[in-house]
């Protein structure tokens, strides 16, 4: 499921009237309650897995227990802009993306966890670096990491074996590798690779050649050499035939064993593991060996500002709660996501998962990187909506990416 954790999208919260929206939580004030609550923006297996962790942490019979709240994004988004305004009827912690942090700081939304972290578990050297990393802004911290979802790629061993069957030698699968299968498979009806997420594949190829996603003055800037050399490649590709053509339903035709690698997300495992033949996880595709990116995102436990001051033991039972989800994340990685807290590392349950590759092996965990560039919501949105046109023939790349870049700069004032 592509929920919008995983999707990079920014808000923008500045235009929403609390006209019409009812916030969540039933009194005025939950600031000095006895209950933690939590909004979400997950549904489905996803939020049934979050509501049995926090159940089970509630079943710790702690002094303060957590009531979570699931909803859709878009409601998600409007309800915690409206009660943010006024400081009435706030969850006290919020689950976002990390990417998310930026905007909602900047907006007064988010109150920073300061002090509370003092002596406690709560520190750089119990998370995956770059997890830990998105969680401050403007030297405060902000966001306590959950669970990673990340853009990864499956692959169908029997093909790989078949077509080019040193690429797993090292583990990582490159372009190259599957350039040099994909004239053998065609043949025999097989694509070697998909587009089945535009954006998230622009992304890490984007990456991966070397581009940045902002000039030398710190505006976004995608409108170049490196967004033509993305979509040239993709052209070719779709051109030759090696690749998933548009229309085509990518994921259905990986479990018909019609393709090699596919990129895809994490939360795929739950379908993917029905395959009949023998599959893998590993990197997104590699351009360049020297420069391994493996884009991801992580899901960010944020304090809401709240009209009434929190109490020191609210704040304690809202650490209590940080602490304990540093090794009791079972539950929510059975649907593909990775920990974000060392303590789960070393968890057997965890270590037999596919995805636990991304972490157990220091080459592949070195290239996670963690998106977080203000703005960059709304260059995906565009090509989403706008790359197939260009890999299909039916947009000018040139033109398209100018247009792109027009788009983004208007809506970040640039």
């Amino acid at each position: 499921m592509k929920i919008a954790t995983k999707g990079l999208a920014l808000l923008c919260v500045a235009g929403l009237t609390a006209t019409g929206l009812a916030a969540c939580g039933g009194s005025s004030s939950n600031a000095n309650s006895n209950e933690i609550i939590i909004w979400t923006q997950t549904s489905g297996p996803d939020a049934e897995a979050q509501k049995k962790t926090f159940d089970a942490y509630n079943a710790t019979d702690p002094t303060h227990k957590v009531k979570m709240v699931s909803m859709k994004k878009e409601t998600f988004n409007a309800k915690l802009a409206t009660a943010a305004r006024s400081g009435k009827d706030v969850p006290d912690i919020a689950v976002i993306a990390s990417e998310e942090i930026p905007t909602w700081q900047s907006q007064g939304v988010l109150t920073a966890w300061g002090d509370s972290l003092n002596g406690t578990n709560l520190t750089a050297d119990q998370y995956v670096p770059a997890a830990w990393e998105v969680g401050e802004v403007e030297g405060e911290r902000y966001g306590i990491p959950g669970t990673m979802p990340t853009w990864i790629a499956y692959y169908n061993k029997d093909l790989v074996d078949k077509y080019v069957p040193a690429a797993l030698d090292d583990g990582i699968v490159t372009f190259d590798e599957l350039l040099e299968a994909a004239p053998k498979a065609k043949e025999d009806g097989v694509y070697v690779y998909a587009n089945a997420w535009p954006f998230q594949n622009y992304d890490n190829l984007y990456l991966q050649m070397g581009g940045s996603w902002t000039d030398a003055d710190g505006k976004i800037n995608v409108d170049n050499e490196t967004s033509q050399k993305v979509f040239n490649l993709l052209k070719d590709l779709n051109e030759k035939g090696y690749m998933v053509p548009n229309g085509e339903n990518a994921d259905k035709a990986f479990l018909n064993g019609q393709v090699m690698v596919i990129p895809e997300g994490t939360w795929m495992l739950n379908t993917f593991k029905e395959a009949s033949f023998e599959w893998g996880e590993t990197l997104v595709p590699q351009w360049d060996l020297n420069n391994l990116v493996q884009a991801s995102g992580t899901d960010q436990y944020v304090i809401v500002k709240s009209a009434t001051e929190r109490s020191e033991e609210k704040l304690a039972g809202m650490v209590d709660l940080m602490e304990w989800l540093q090794s009791n994340q079972l539950e929510m990685l059975k649907s593909g996501a990775n920990p974000s807290a060392i303590a789960m590392l070393e968890d057997p349950e965890y270590a037999a998962m596919p995805q636990s590759f991304l972490l157990k092996d220091k080459k592949m965990s070195d290239a996670v990187h963690i998106i977080t560039t203000p703005g960059l919501s709304y260059v995906n949105t565009e090509i989403d909506n706008r790359s197939w046109d260009i890999i299909d023939g039916k947009a000018d790349l040139a033109e398209t990416m100018a247009a792109i870049q027009q788009t983004v700069s208007q809506k970040m004032g640039q």
